[in-house]
């Protein structure tokens, strides 16, 4: 991080100013303009945003939701220690965003660990977490974290959630969860 930034993680609500974001990636800011909110209303993703304090403007944005993965997306080595079932529980980070200003200054990595640090306090299992990274760039970004692909030829990566409750302790008192 080049600079320290001063942000609260709070849920979306209409209270929020989402109008001036803008990030590199058109149909990150279309989701968070156009489909965000009613995503949230329905049960479909929960949306937390960076906002600076006393701001309603969005810095940045992440979605969580429940999720699970095919036993057959793993390999031998992942399905080790795992019952035979179809399905291992897991939560799905489906989006992660920040505003191009916000870019170099480390917004996306507190985002990132803002959303494992939720993911770690849910009080239900899941196994890994998921994400499905846009391009390249995105891929490289999860795999300083530790992400890995799984094992079927697809682009989604996984972290095994024990990783991320190290990485979280780990983590400083920023990037935790505010109430």
């Amino acid at each position: 991080m080049s600079d320290e930034i001063d942000v609260r993680f709070e849920r979306l609500t209409a209270a929020h100013d989402r109008s001036a974001f803008a990030c590199e990636q058109p149909s990150l800011t279309d989701y968070l303009l156009k489909f965000a909110g009613e995503n949230e209303r329905s049960d479909i993703a929960a949306c937390f945003v960076a906002v600076a304090p006393g701001s309603p403007s969005i810095l940045g944005y992440y979605t969580i939701s429940a999720h699970a993965v095919l036993v057959n997306e793993l390999s031998p080595e992942q399905k080790k220690g795992l019952p035979t079932y179809d399905r291992i529980p897991a939560f799905l980070i489906g989006r992660l965003a920040r505003d191009a200003t916000m870019r170099g200054k480390g917004l996306g990595e507190l985002l990132l660990l803002d959303a494992m640090a939720r993911l770690c306090l849910i009080e239900a299992a899941a196994r890994l977490i998921v994400v499905d990274p846009i391009d390249g760039q995105v891929r490289a970004f999860y795999g300083r974290f530790g992400f890995s692909p799984l094992e079927r030829t697809t682009e989604r990566l996984y972290l095994p959630i024990k990783v991320a409750h190290r990485a979280v302790g780990a983590a400083s008192p920023k990037a935790l969860p505010q109430s």
